[in-house]
């Protein structure tokens, strides 16, 4: 087994090589749903993150051949969690068998011990174990997030404008949406999704850090090179601050569906049913602008059962579970 470096977003070739590894993994990961496309992988995954550095590996069988049997992604932090790499090992259950993830495995580790990191983190889906690395590699179980999916072909429509109307307990909220935030909210916004820092993560130790609008125009700017539509919805005090706001990637090249990526309600702000009513109008605005778009989905940890008696109260079904394991980099090899 050979294990080499690649470059995905300078290379085209490289792109091509690794996009149908990634999709079929995906797929043994999230059966039932549509594979995730080019720009997906290229703009969360692979592609340069606000201060993160990412490393993709490929697993071939020979030193020559062009296509993988496996990849993986590992990245780094460059101004927080200084300790801790992230891996994304991506290979077929018939690839499992030869002993890939465990070669990729291996190769992540020592990414991780270039960048002096004492932590490796990875994810795996349980519609596809492991298979041994968990238990071999001495795999500490962290935390689990539940994938949840919304289909849009079963949505009550009246049932979600009565949700996404002011209540009593809401009303003195304004909504407002963009795709670039306006910069008269930037900071508000920005001070609101420091909110996601107190959300349950389990034994994950992770720093969220303090957002900052380089950081969100950074973002901005990377969706739109890509042609990413945010969908962005947010709730305004009387004071005029954000109080709350869920946000939604639609990928130019994945028409039937759309990812939530973050939703969050002050901690001040909590308790007035902002969560239920934001994500009711957001999915009335992303049903009413792309009409194609069939699947909305989530990523949820299982502690957060705030949020998740809310994506179940609209309909959201789970998908997989996402069991998360830290390996020590020092003891990650055999």
């Amino acid at each position: 087994m050979h294990i080499r470096r690649l470059d995905p977003v300078g290379n085209p070739a490289d792109l091509a090589a690794i996009l149908p590894v990634y999709q079929a993994a995906c797929q043994e990961a999230m059966p039932g749903f549509p594979a995730p496309e080019r720009t997906r992988l290229l703009l969360i995954w692979v592609g340069p993150g606000y201060r993160q550095h990412t490393v993709v590996l490929g697993a071939f069988d020979h030193e020559g051949d062009a296509v993988p049997q496996g990849m993986a992604i590992v990245g780094v932090e460059l101004n927080k969690n200084l300790d801790l790499a992230w891996t994304d090992i991506c290979v077929s259950a018939e690839a499992r068998t030869r002993g890939v993830d465990e070669a990729l495995f291996d190769a992540a580790i020592e990414v991780a011990k270039e960048h002096g990191r004492r932590r490796l983190s990875l994810a795996v889906s349980d519609a596809a174990p492991p298979a041994d690395v968990v238990e071999r590699r001495g795999g500490k179980h962290t935390d689990t997030a539940i994938r949840s999916a919304l289909d849009l072909r079963t949505m009550d429509r009246a049932r979600f404008e009565q949700w996404a109307a002011p209540s009593a307990k809401n009303s003195m909220y304004t909504f407002i949406s963009w795709d670039h935030c306006p910069e008269e909210y930037a900071a508000s916004f920005c001070a609101a999704l420091d909110a996601m820092a107190d959300q349950p993560i389990g034994e994950y130790e992770y720093d969220f850090g303090k957002y900052e609008v380089e950081r969100l125009r950074f973002s901005e700017s990377r969706c739109a090179l890509f042609d990413v539509r945010r969908y962005t919805l947010a709730a305004v005090d009387p004071h005029g601050e954000i109080a709350g706001f869920t946000q939604m990637f639609a990928f130019p090249d994945e028409p039937e569906a759309v990812e939530i990526t973050v939703t969050g309600v002050a901690r001040q702000h909590r308790g007035h049913g902002l969560g239920l009513r934001l994500k009711a109008a957001a999915s009335l605005w992303l049903a009413a602008d792309r009409p194609e778009v069939r699947w909305i989905t989530t990523f949820n940890n299982d502690e957060n059962k705030w949020m998740l008696d809310v994506n179940r109260t609209l309909g959201y079904q789970a998908a997989e579970r996402w069991p998360g394991y830290e390996f020590s980099v020092g003891a990650g090899t055999p």
